[in-house]
C-alpha cells in the first residue's frame, strides 16, 4: 500500500465521527500517529468501519500490515460498497505478496469505481505477479486511457509489454513515462532495458546514463550502463559501470557475468575465471557464464574443462554459439576434426554474420573471417569505437547471401592463415570478383606467406637467413616416420616440427635425432631447420615487427632460455632488465638489431605486400635477420596501463593509428576513383 494511493480523507458514506473519531483525525494532522492510533482503535470497539479504516491504516504506517489487513477487512465487511476503503485493503494485500488476493480485491474496486486509476494501475501488476500476462496487459491498457498522464500506468503498460516478449511497445511506454517524469529513474531504466534487448546500444547508453544519475544506488541501473558500453566496445568505462552494480548488489548475477565477458576481451583471464565461477555459483544453469567459463578455458589450454563448460551450456541451450565453437575447439585438440567440423557446420549453418556496431557514422567494415582459428585477431585493429564490424564466416555463405549484404565501406581479409583458407577460396573469389569496395590485405598476398614457401619467396631478401622448410603431409608420415620424411625432403635432424594451422607454439617439438622424434601427425605437419640463435648471454631472442603496408613497427622482445621462446612465458614482466632491452629496441629498433637486421626486415615488407602482417626473427651474430615467420595473424593489443608492460602501448599505438590511417586512405583512395569513374561516364556517385 503505497502513499499515493491512500485516501487523504474520510470515506465517502462516512456518518459524522464520534468523538473518538475526531480526536483521533485531529491527533493525526498533528502527527501525533500514537494517539490518534489510540482514539481510533476506541473508536473501532463499537464497529466503525470509518475509525477500523484510519485505524488499519495507522497500523500499516507503524510497520504491522497483518494487523492493519484485519482491520481494514472488517472496515470493508461493514461497507462493502465504499470503494476507498476496498482500495485501501487492495493495496495492503499486494503489499503483502498476495498478488491473487490483490487482484481479487482491485477487481471489486472496479464494480464501485470502474475508472479508479489506482486499481487499473494495481490490478494490472497483480494480475502480471499470477502470470496473466493477456489480462494484465488489457488492465494496465484501460489505466492509461482513463489517466493518460498517470507515470505509473504507463509503467505498469511497459511491464505488461516486457511479460509479452514486446520490447518496442515497452521501450515506447517507458518513454512515455520518462517524458511526463523526467526524473523518474524507473522508466529511464526500463528503456534502457528493452532497447538493449532491440540491440539499440547507442540509445540504450544514452537512457542508463539518465537512469544512473538520477539514481546512483540502483544497481540495474549500472548493470544497463555497463552492458551498454559493452555492447559498444567501451570495455573499461563498462568495467567501471559493473564494479558499481556490484559495489550496491555484490550478488548481482548479470554484474558478474558483464565483467566476465569484459575481462576475456581484455585478455585477462584470471578475473575473467574469478568473475565467471561466482556467477554459476550464483545461478548454476547459467548458460551464458558457462559458454564463458568454457572459453577461458580453451583460452588457457586447460581444455577438460572447457569442455565440461561447453557441454554443460550447451545442455541448456543447444543454440548457443560460443559454446558449440568452443566444443569444437576441444574436438580439434583431441584429434577429431571431422567431429568438430560438424559442430561448426551446425553453428554458423544456422548464423555467419554478426554485427557489432560503432557510433553512428562509423565507417563500415565487412571483415572476411573462417569458422577456423586462422583469423587475424581484429579487435584492437577495428575497434568498435572507431568502426562497425560486419563479420562474414565466408564458407558458409550462399550465393543470395553473396549478392544481398548489407553496405560497407572497406573490406579486410581477415583470414589471416594460409593455411586455413581452403574452405573459403571459392566464395571469396565469387563476391571479390563483383566487390567495388576497397580490400585490405588481398587473399592473394596472404597465400604467399605458407611457411614452405618463405625460402623461395624471402630468400633473396639481403641479410635475412631463411631455413629450410617443408610441409609433410599425414600420409607421409604415417608411411616413414618423421625423422626418415624430413630426410627425404632435404632437412635433417636437428628441425622443428608443428602441425599445419596451429598457432602460439602449439603442437612444436625440437627434433634432434630418432630419439626425439615425436609420434607422427595425424594431420599435415612443417619441417624446418632449426638454427640455434642464442645470443652470447645464452638465451634466446625473438624480436616481432608489425607491418603497415611495407613500414616495419616494433612491437615486442620475447627473451628466454627456451628455444620456443613466447612472449607470454618469457619472463619480460619479471625481469627488469629484459624490460629495458624491449625498450630500447621499442625506441630505436635499428640501433637495436643493426643496419644489416634492419634492412631484412624492410625487405621481408616490400615482399609481403600486405597492409597488415608481422614478422618474428632473430639477429645473428654476424649481424643477419634470422626469419621464423611472417603472415598476418599476429595480435597487437595494448598492456594493462597499471601493469608491468605499460612501457609498450606508446609504440602499441603507434601501430594502431598508422593502421587506422591506411585503411582511411584506402576509403579515400576509392572514393576518389568512384567519383572520377562515374564524371567519364557523365553521371554522379555517393561514397559506400
Amino acid at each position: 500500500m503505497t502513499a499515493a494511493y491512500a485516501p487523504a480523507v474520510e470515506p465517502s458514506e462516512a456518518p459524522p465521527p464520534s468523538g473518538d473519531l475526531k480526536a483521533g483525525l485531529e491527533l493525526r494532522r498533528a502527527g501525533d500517529l500514537t494517539g490518534a492510533a489510540a482514539a481510533f482503535e476506541r473508536a473501532a470497539r463499537a464497529d466503525d468501519a470509518t475509525a477500523l479504516w484510519l485505524a488499519g491504516l495507522i497500523r500499516f504506517e507503524a510497520g504491522d500490515p497483518a494487523g492493519a489487513e484485519q482491520l481494514l477487512a472488517r472496515a470493508a465487511a461493514l461497507r462493502p460498497a465504499d470503494a476507498e476503503i476496498a482500495l485501501a485493503l487492495a493495496n495492503l494485500r499486494q503489499h503483502l505478496g498476495d498478488a491473487a488476493g490483490a487482484a481479487a480485491a482491485y477487481t471489486h474496486v472496479l464494480t464501485l469505481a470502474p475508472r479508479n486509476v489506482a486499481a487499473l494501475i494495481g490490478r494490472a501488476q497483480c494480475l502480471l505477479a499470477c502470470g496473466c500476462r493477456d489480462e494484465a496487459l488489457a488492465a494496465a491498457e484501460a489505466a492509461v486511457a482513463a489517466a493518460p498522464q498517470e507515470v505509473e500506468a504507463h509503467l505498469a503498460l511497459a511491464a505488461a509489454l516486457v511479460a509479452l516478449k514486446r520490447p518496442r511497445d515497452a521501450a515506447h511506454a517507458d518513454c512515455i513515462a520518462s517524458d511526463l517524469a523526467p526524473d523518474n529513474a524507473g522508466a529511464w531504466l526500463g528503456q534502457a532495458v528493452q532497447l538493449l534487448q532491440l540491440g539499440e546500444a547507442q540509445a540504450a547508453l544514452a537512457a542508463a546514463e539518465r537512469a544512473a544519475a538520477l539514481d546512483e544506488t540502483a544497481p540495474l541501473a549500472w548493470l544497463a550502463l555497463g552492458t551498454a558500453h559493452r555492447r559498444l566496445g567501451r570495455l573499461e568505462p563498462a568495467a567501471d559501470a559493473l564494479h558499481r552494480a556490484l559495489a550496491l548488489a555484490p550478488r548481482l548475477r548479470g554484474a558478474l557475468l558483464g565483467l566476465g565477458l569484459i575481462e576475456i576481451e581484455l585478455d585477462r583471464l584470471e578475473p575473467a575465471e574469478r568473475h565467471l565461477r561466482a556467477a554459476v555459483t550464483l545461478d548454476p544453469d547459467d548458460k551464458e557464464a558457462h559458454a564463458a567459463l568454457s572459453t577461458v578455458y580453451c583460452n588457457t589450454d586447460r581444455l577438460a574443462l572447457a569442455r565440461d563448460h561447453a557441454e554443460r551450456a550447451l545442455t541448456l541451450d543447444r543454440t548457443l554459439l560460443t559454446a558449440r565453437l568452443n566444443f569444437a575447439r576441444t574436438l580439434d585438440a583431441e584429434g577429431r576434426a571431422a567431429e568438430a567440423k560438424a559442430h561448426r557446420d551446425v553453428a554458423y549453418g544456422e548464423r555467419n554474420f554478426f554485427v557489432a556496431e560503432g557510433p553512428p557514422d562509423a565507417p563500415r567494415v565487412l571483415v572476411l573471417a573462417t569458422a577456423t582459428l586462422g583469423n587475424t585477431p581484429d579487435r584492437h585493429l577495428l575497434p568498435q569505437s572507431r568502426f562497425t564490424r560486419l563479420f562474414w564466416f565466408v564458407e558458409y555463405a550462399s550465393d543470395v547471401q553473396i549478392g544481398a549484404l548489407p553496405p560497407f565501406d572497406l573490406v579486410f581479409n581477415g583470414i589471416g592463415d594460409a593455411d586455413e583458407t581452403g574452405p573459403t577460396v571459392a566464395n571469396v573469389a565469387r563476391f571479390l570478383a563483383t566487390c567495388a569496395a576497397p580490400v585490405l590485405n588481398p587473399p592473394q598476398a596472404v597465400e604467399r606467406t605458407r611457411r614452405h614457401l618463405a625460402p623461395a619467396w624471402f630468400g633473396d631478401v639481403d641479410g635475412l637467413v631463411v631455413p629450410a622448410c617443408m610441409r609433410l603431409t599425414a600420409a607421409t608420415l604415417a608411411e616413414r616416420g618423421l625423422v626418415e620424411s624430413a630426410r627425404r625432403a632435404g632437412i635433417a635432424a636437428p628441425f622443428i616440427v608443428r602441425p599445419v594451422g596451429s598457432h602460439g607454439g602449439t603442437g612444436s617439438h625440437l627434433v634432434s635425432g630418432k630419439a626425439g622424434a615425436p609420434s607422427p601427425s595425424r594431420s599435415d605437419c612443417y619441417v624446418t631447420a632449426f638454427h640455434d640463435a642464442r645470443s652470447a648471454d645464452g638465451l634466446f631472442r625473438k624480436y616481432r615487427m608489425i607491418f603497415v603496408g611495407a613500414e616495419p613497427y616494433p612491437y615486442h622482445l620475447a627473451i628466454g632460455s627456451n628455444w620456443l621462446v613466447h612472449y607470454e612465458t618469457s619472463g619480460t614482466a619479471a625481469h627488469a632488465e629484459r624490460r629495458a632491452e624491449e625498450l630500447r629496441f621499442l625506441e630505436d629498433p635499428e640501433a637495436a638489431l643493426g643496419p644489416v637486421a634492419m634492412a631484412a626486415v624492410r625487405g621481408v615488407g616490400r615482399q609481403l605486400a600486405l597492409d597488415f602482417a608481422g614478422i618474428d626473427f632473430a639477429v645473428l651474430p654476424d649481424g643477419r635477420a634470422l626469419f621464423f615467420e611472417a603472415n598476418a595473424t599476429m595480435l597487437v593489443h595494448p598492456e594493462d596501463p597499471a601493469g608491468a608492460l605499460a612501457h609498450k602501448n606508446a609504440h602499441v599505438s603507434r601501430i594502431l593509428e598508422a593502421f587506422w590511417a591506411r585503411a582511411a586512405v584506402t576509403m579515400r583512395g576509392a572514393n576518389r576513383a568512384s567519383v572520377a569513374s562515374s564524371e567519364k561516364l557523365g553521371g554522379a556517385t555517393h561514397a559506400p
